[in-house]
């Protein structure tokens, strides 16, 4: 029994070191990094979708290849960026952020529509398509 458990524990154990990091941002990502100092300037100009998160949020996690994806594709027609919430709790209180991911799309400097939770890329077009 004992080297059962060993064995299941070493198999849990190797997955677990294998798991990549889905939050790693390489150099060349599309995505903008926001924080309280830099906000209100990077959501002024056109059509911003603002990712709030953590960096222990597994969903979150999950939705960075999809928001690096849209970033790349619609480059031409909005711009992704992120905010981390455990750093930056002014703007998450301010915007009244109570659960992750949650999305927020600004138009101008001025918010026109929230996603929450996580979508994959077709859903996640598929709700941005009526403001581009």
């Amino acid at each position: 029994m004992k080297k059962i458990v060993l064995i299941i524990s070493a198999m849990i154990l190797v997955g677990l070191l294998t798991i990549p990091n889905l939050n790693a941002q390489t150099s060349d990502s599309k995505v903008v990094k926001l924080t309280e100092s830099n906000f209100n300037k990077g959501i002024t100009k056109g059509l911003v979708l603002v990712d709030f998160y953590a960096d222990w949020c597994r969903p979150c996690k999950m939705m960075q290849p999809v928001l690096e994806s849209v970033a790349t594709d619609h480059a031409d027609k909005i711009t992704i960026a992120k905010l981390n919430t455990d750093q930056n709790k002014m703007l998450s209180q301010k915007y009244k952020i109570s659960g992750i991911p949650a999305l927020i799309l600004f138009k101008n400097g001025k918010e026109i529509a929230r996603i929450i939770g996580y979508h994959d890329e077709a859903a996640l077009i598929q709700k941005l398509t009526p403001y581009f």
